[in-house]
């Protein structure tokens, strides 16, 4: 047991120094050099569609569950 405990904090203080090398190389590291930015285009002109009467008659004369027509059984039977 003892030996386990022993190589589980070798390889804590071996993986803490590695974490250090990194973080230290990552903040002593040079700036990367400057260059132009990118190039941005313009968006395409927006074409504006003539507006058109929007209406909720073609989906209302196929609802089957429409209160004023009657109940959807007496239709498909054929008596309102």
């Amino acid at each position: 047991m003892d030996r386990l405990i022993w190589t589980a904090w070798r390889a804590f203080w071996v993986g803490l120094g590695a974490s250090a090398v990194l973080i230290g190389q990552t903040l002593l590291a040079p700036p990367p050099a400057a260059s132009a930015p990118p190039r941005v285009e313009e968006p395409a002109p927006r074409v504006e569609e003539p507006a058109r009467r929007k209406s909720a008659e073609p989906i209302l004369s196929r609802n089957p569950f429409d209160s004023t027509r009657g109940k959807v059984v007496a239709r498909v039977r054929g008596t309102t």
